[in-house]
């Protein structure tokens, strides 16, 4: 799992293009400024999808269970 920081916007777009011939299949469900949230996929099966998602949850749960978890800090947290 990578964690992409401070500026994580900017650093997920550079880690794109950096790695963008590597990349096969992706899941990545993003929360929006509005409330909404929005998952993506380029996967080749429903299966592959569920796996990539799993794994995902498998990887924050070990972060957090561990004490690696980095949390976003909001503007108003200082």
């Amino acid at each position: 799992m990578k964690r992409i920081y401070p500026e994580s916007k900017t650093g997920l777009i550079n880690y794109i293009e950096e790695n963008f011939h590597s990349i096969d299949q992706f899941v990545i469900t993003l929360l929006m400024k509005d409330g909404t949230s929005l998952t993506v996929y380029d996967t080749y099966t429903y299966l592959e999808a569920l796996g990539l998602t799993e794994i995902q949850r498998d990887c924050i749960h070990e972060d957090a269970h561990n004490d690696c978890f980095i949390c976003k800090k909001r503007l108003s947290d200082g």
